[in-house]
């Protein structure tokens, strides 16, 4: 029996290492439940990250050329690409989730929807989207053929950003979605506290009013950054996609050190691997 015993123990060591909890540097445990998707605890909440993207994703260094930066951007980025991501992140907190933006949505070839589904989250468990910006990778999971997906759901977008693709010459998909949930959509202002405590601050650059979040120790910063490796060596260096360059390179050297001062996890929508960042 004593020998059955030892046997079990190491038989349940084993699967514990194989499966991959071996704790982060701040005493974390991240624990794969499923492909593209991470789980760690982070003070009182529970965060769950989830790749939108299927395989690995990197941005080219032209992406990040601008008018005079290209030979400094090939310096710093010798192999040619920098490792990215399409990332949401999931926050469990006092019984209630947060969902961080929604990703492309499934019929531009996200994953989000499949990969709740095989963590056992359903949509109408969602009982906030909270959104970073209105560029189609973060909102375009929100619908599905002009139908909100997340039905059960509050959601919260800075009021500033909607009113600013209210105007773009381009903005009525973006419109269209915000549209879709009704009275359930909650426009909100900076001094505004969210739910959950979910802290909304103002990032501007990325788009007119790009907006990152803090809620515990945990900062989501959207697109703060789209290629993390290249751009944490220059904070100046911009992708093109920032509609205003030096707007976004302010909110980038502000909220790093924002990061660094309060000692936050840094989540990001196009960080690699799982999108999380410790000890900056």
């Amino acid at each position: 029996m004593k020998a059955t015993r030892l046997v079990a123990v190491a038989v349940a060591t084993f699967m514990a290492c194989s499966c991959g909890n071996a704790k982060t540097s701040s005493g974390q445990e991240p624990a794969t439940e499923a492909e593209g998707v991470t789980t760690m605890e982070i003070g009182s909440i529970r965060l769950i990250t989830i790749r939108d993207d299927d395989g690995e994703k990197r941005m080219p260094n032209k992406l990040f050329y601008g008018k005079t930066d290209s030979a400094k951007v090939e310096r710093l980025s010798p192999e040619g690409t920098v490792p990215s991501s399409v990332s949401c992140f999931l926050v469990e907190a006092e019984g209630k989730k947060a969902l961080f933006d929604t990703g492309n949505g499934a019929g531009r070839g996200g994953m989000l929807l499949k990969r709740l589904k095989d963590i056992g989250v359903k949509p109408g468990d969602i009982d906030y989207l909270v959104i970073t910006h209105f560029h189609g990778d973060h909102i375009g999971g929100m619908t599905d053929n002009g139908k909100p997906v997340f039905t059960k759901a509050e959601v919260y977008v800075p009021d500033a950003e909607y009113t600013a693709w209210e105007s773009m010459e381009n903005g009525k998909t973006a419109m269209e979605t915000m549209k879709a949930y009704g009275d359930k959509l909650r426009r909100f202002g900076y001094a505004d506290t969210l739910p959950l405590g979910i802290k909304p601050m103002a990032a501007p650059g990325h788009t007119p009013s790009h907006t990152v979040y803090q809620i515990g120790r945990l900062f989501v910063a959207g697109d703060l950054f789209h290629g993390f490796d290249l751009q944490i060596q220059d904070l100046s260096i911009c992708p093109g996609f920032d509609m205003d360059r030096p707007q976004a390179t302010a909110s980038r050297r502000k909220y790093v050190d924002y990061v660094k001062t309060h000692k936050l996890v840094l989540a990001g929508m196009h960080l690699p691997d799982n999108g999380v960042k410790e000890g900056l």
